[in-house]
């Protein structure tokens, strides 16, 4: 073979081992590129062109007993403008752009001021929040000045036509910057979230650069579900009544707050369950420092459920039912009452108000009289503290009733607990040493009310759920007392009430007042408060009113007992009951 032939096969053979190495590293790439970062890139390619979007589906509505609608929701347009792209278009002449669209805007978001809006066009960012939920005459105006640089964008917003009725029960909710479903704060907007919320629903598909979605291309959705509907047990005229005037009395009285509760007596529904001071959930940021119960608590948190004092004489109300339930005492036992009661354990001495003495005193005259002494006789010397313990339990003291959340259990010490004393029975038998909320006390003296039969208290009457809508019914919790010690306890109260003129004119009222002092503060400083039901003769509402630390006057009877006495007297109005006291 000539040199020249060896030549030309060397530098073919050269050429194929460069082409097959190409082909090699070529192989190699397509593998790195195709089997190893495929699914990453077809992944990030995806992203670009394929968007998903989350749909938030309505939440529901909220209604009082009557249908009246206490929450919903409106849609309202956002204010946006682009300040980068009016630099950008107007390079020369911005000034003069911008001074004509913040006068055109501020003619009609007259709130927000001139200066204000040039600094939100001098912002280089894209786009530019300038007003949330604008009112639709406002909406339309801009629209109709087809505004350059300005676009509207329509957002869900939750309202409540009633403003500030009923704002601890409902409480509000706080909407998420991140586009997720509006979260219920406190009330039944958060007891009810889920319900209320309802389930996301989204929509898949392929879009333009711009995001747009494109017609032909492919996409997929999956529905949402509506939230659900709750209906609450609460009588909205009622509720306003009881609103209005529990707040003017806390003002007349020149106290630091109030509660008042107004149940149904056979079944425990809820007709009313109001706070002073309370707030609009509608702007509850203004409500962020405003507090209740004393300073005590957040003014979100509804004081029935959360604010537990020290009930003072209306706990006495409950020590007469334990006696008589167990047939120890007969209302007309009668006691001497020379204003102290001493004992021989080392327990300090119990003394009635200002160390009043009543001499011959019957079990009736201790509730009209009000008398310490006479309600810690027939706990230390009747009861004991095995029959006396298991009767706060009965009536559900120291326990949640789960209505809402926040919510306080109370607490009292019993003979297992490491601080108690034999005063601590004493003095609970007056409603010292012992700690309730005012819907546990209402709830107590509905089970009087009821024939000894106590329901639980609750709240919602309905969930209207698409898939599953739930109806609740009056729930029996147990009997506490028997109908007779009931009775004769609805006796006594009546004639409390009658004593000390803290009647219902035209109906028999059965009430008992409660002057608490708390022993670190002053005597002036008390919860004054009434609890009671009516008709005696076939009981229908049961009523409890408290105003914390009344400087006008202190007393239960004078300070709490005319809202109490107006209350009724609405409810016997409104619910059209028929007067069964013809004195």
């Amino acid at each position: 073979m000539s040199t020249e032939l060896r030549r030309a096969r060397n530098r073919q053979m050269v050429i194929f081992l460069l082409v097959c190495a190409g082909m090699v590293i070529l192989s190699g790439r397509l593998y790195y590129w195709q089997v190893i970062n495929g699914p990453r890139l077809a992944q990030a390619a995806n992203a670009e062109h394929i968007q998903t979007q989350t749909v938030n589906a309505p939440r529901g509505r909220i209604y009082d007993a009557t249908g009246q609608l206490l929450a919903t929701n409106v849609v309202r347009d956002d204010v946006y403008i682009e300040p980068s792209q009016l630099v950008t278009d107007y390079p020369d002449t911005y000034q003069s752009e911008r001074e004509s669209l913040v006068q055109k805007l501020h003619a009609v978001l007259n709130d927000i001021a001139p200066e204000k809006l040039k600094s939100a066009f001098n912002s280089s960012v894209p786009t530019v929040l300038i007003a949330t939920s604008i009112t639709p005459d406002q909406s339309q105006k801009l629209r109709d000045l087809h505004l350059p640089y300005t676009f509207l964008e329509p957002r869900t917003w939750r309202t409540y036509p009633a403003g500030d009725l009923a704002a601890q029960i409902i409480g509000y909710v706080q909407e998420d910057a991140a586009g997720s479903s509006p979260k219920g704060v406190y009330g039944i907007e958060k007891m009810y979230n889920k319900q209320l919320s309802g389930k996301a629903g989204s929509f898949v598909a392929e879009t333009d650069l711009n995001g747009n979605p494109l017609n032909v291309g492919s996409s997929s959705e999956q529905d949402m579900v509506d939230g659900a509907d709750v209906t609450l047990t609460i009588n909205s005229t009622i509720q306003y009544k009881v609103q209005t005037a529990l707040e003017e009395r806390v003002k007349q009285m020149g106290a630091e707050s109030g509660t008042a509760v107004v149940l149904n007596a056979r079944t425990g529904a809820i007709v009313a369950l109001a706070g002073a001071p309370s707030f609009d959930p509608n702007d509850y940021g203004k409500y962020a420092s405003s507090t209740g119960c004393r300073g005590q608590l957040e003014v979100y948190s509804n004081p029935a459920l959360y604010c537990a004092y020290e009930p003072g004489s209306t706990m006495k109300a409950i020590t007469m039912a334990a006696g008589l339930d167990q047939h120890l005492i007969k209302p007309t036992d009668a006691i001497q009452d020379p204003g102290y009661l001493a004992f021989t354990d080392g327990t300090p001495a119990v003394t009635n108000w200002m160390h009043k003495g009543y001499g011959t005193e019957s079990m009736t005259q201790v509730l009209e009289h009000s008398a310490n002494v006479g309600a810690a006789w027939v706990a230390t010397q009747k009861l004991g503290a095995k029959r006396f313990y298991p009767y706060l339990q009965q009536f559900g003291f120291g326990q949640a009733t789960g209505v809402l959340q926040p919510e306080a259990a109370g607490m009292y010490r019993i003979p297992t607990s490491k601080d108690w004393s034999p005063s601590d029975l004493a003095r609970q038998s007056f409603g010292q040493s012992i700690l309730v909320t005012p819907l546990q006390m209402a709830s107590a003296y509905q089970a009087i009310a009821n024939d000894g039969v106590k329901m639980k208290p609750y709240l919602v009457s309905s969930i209207q759920d698409k898939e599953h809508p739930t109806t609740f019914q009056p729930q029996e919790e147990h009997k506490v007392i028997s109908p007779e010690a009931a009775r004769a306890l609805a006796s006594m109260l009546e004639s409390t009430a009658k004593f000390n003129d803290n009647t219902v004119p035209g109906y028999r009222t059965a009430v008992k007042t409660g002057t608490a002092t708390n022993q670190s503060l002053a005597d002036t400083n008390t919860d004054a408060s009434m609890a009671g039901f009516l008709p005696v003769s076939n009981p229908q509402f049961v009523i409890l009113v408290k105003i914390d630390h009344p400087t006008a006057t202190i007393y239960g009877g004078s300070a709490a007992g005319p809202t109490w006495k107006a209350i009724a007297q609405q409810l016997m109005w409104q619910y059209s009951i028929p007067p069964d006291d013809p004195a």
